[in-house]
């Protein structure tokens, strides 16, 4: 029987004798309520993130919890609903581009024409030509897919983000822009050639806002970019991460490999009956009449090791001709560097970490040994290196000659994993030292 102070259990209102679906409250909302206490003063400067409350260990079937659940989501929709603010200083205006990189639209051709009256009529239009192309003068080409351009960019997320044509416009790719505007960076505008008459020289401003809606339903779908893509972009970007598309971006194309691809030549008919006669000798009489080690003189175990291997074992440093091809999704999309790697937009350095991204919902199967294989072949060799690799022998199979990571999409929610192509035949288990022993330490008195 419950207290007097309970209260009155929360059942439902049918009289349904059929058993009731429980509802685990553990997985509903948390409790919010202390964002009551925001009073969401004008200045933001005063403003304080307050403490999280504290959530019931064990649900009950009572009036109480249930008024204590609906305050806390009352209360977070209050706080989702208040306008955030940004100071105007520090807004930042882009202009969509629907059409892609174009040159801008207030350009004086007649005083261009005044400036080269020496010219001739062919080098004029050759040069306007070239003039209005926003490829030209940065030694930077602007992508295709941009569709977002920045005409006065400040701030830092444009060091790693965006590129520059000749006019000083940044163009953004549309998961860029997304996660600018997503974040509040960002104020996109409408070209005024949709929303109302033709632009004149300094009417950029007249353009309508664009709301987040509108950013998702332009930017999603285009250029390759898809949902599962963008949830991988901004959460390694809101981690501090650097994120570039990578050259699998697109379906028709595949990374190049920063290995020199020479063509390896044939050992000729002497050097082929030299190699049968080398392998001839080593197999006779191995496993047949005589001992697998052979006959002979072993001085260590390691020399009867090195002839009981006879089982051959993959090498990752061999190369595999011809190149398998990959298939989608299983292809690198994103080359991603710490956040303490030094990054220029103009050279970028070998990435840190290669990402290929899959839909659980339309790959339900897990991926062959051939798309693994032709997804770890696209990626340039990189052997582990270092002291600390050349110690431990588990750091360097977990490292692999070649990693790549999946980034597996389930609803939104991601979940990294790591492929590596190791050498365990490469590693000679026999020839590593043993550890010594242990130094120091409680030693027990020995019994009298």
């Amino acid at each position: 029987m419950a207290d007097t102070d309970e209260a009155a259990a929360h059942l439902p209102a049918s009289q349904d004798s059929a058993p009731q679906i429980e509802t685990d409250l553990s997985d509903e909302t948390q409790d919010f309520r202390f964002l009551n206490n925001l009073a969401f003063p004008s200045d933001s400067s005063q403003t304080s993130l307050p403490r999280r409350g504290e959530k019931d260990f064990e649900p009950n079937p009572t009036n109480y919890q249930a008024d204590i659940l609906d305050a806390s989501r009352h209360a977070m929709h209050n706080a989702l609903s208040h306008p955030r603010l940004h100071h105007p200083k520090h807004r930042v205006i882009a202009y969509y581009a629907p059409d892609g990189p174009a040159p801008p639209p207030a350009i004086d051709v007649t005083e261009e024409k005044d400036e080269k009256e020496t010219a001739t009529n062919d080098n004029n239009e050759h040069n306007l030509t070239k003039e209005r192309s926003p490829e030209t003068g940065t030694g930077i080409s602007v992508p295709e897919d941009s569709c977002v351009y920045v005409p006065n960019p400040k701030g830092q997320y444009f060091k790693s983000m965006g590129r520059a044509d000749r006019w000083n416009r940044v163009w953004l790719l549309p998961e860029e822009a997304l996660y600018l505007i997503e974040r509040g960076s960002l104020d996109i505008r409408w070209p005024v050639s949709v929303t109302g008459p033709t632009a004149e020289e300094g009417e950029e401003d007249l353009g309508i806002p664009m709301s987040l809606q509108a950013a998702y339903a332009c930017f999603t779908g285009r250029g390759g970019l898809s949902v599962e893509r963008f949830s991988v972009y901004t959460g390694l970007r809101r981690l501090g991460y650097t994120v570039i598309r990578a050259p699998g971006w697109d379906d028709e194309s595949d990374e190049v490999q920063d290995e020199d691809s020479a063509p390896q030549q044939g050992l000729g008919i002497f050097g082929r009956f030299l190699h049968w006669l080398h392998n001839w000798n080593k197999s006779t009489g191995i496993t047949t009449t005589g001992p697998v080690v052979g006959l002979g003189l072993h001085r260590s175990y390691n020399d009867i090791y090195r002839k009981l291997a006879i089982i051959p074992y993959h090498d990752p440093v061999t190369r595999q001709s011809p190149r398998r091809k990959t298939t989608p999704p299983f292809r690198v999309v994103f080359h991603v560097y710490k956040p303490s790697t030094v990054f220029r937009k103009s050279a970028p350095p070998t990435p840190d970490f290669r990402i290929a991204v899959v839909n659980s919902r339309t790959q339900t199967t897990m991926p062959t040994q051939a798309q693994l294989g032709a997804l770890l072949e696209s990626t340039p060799l990189d052997p582990p290196r270092g002291e600390k690799m050349d110690r431990m022998m588990y750091m360097r199979l977990r490292h692999g000659y070649r990693n790549v990571i999946l980034a597996v999409v389930d609803q939104g929610v991601v979940s990294f994993l790591r492929i590596g192509d190791a050498a365990f035949g490469k590693e000679k288990v026999y020839a590593e030292k043993p550890p010594g022993p242990k130094k120091g330490g409680f030693r027990p008195r020995p019994k009298k």
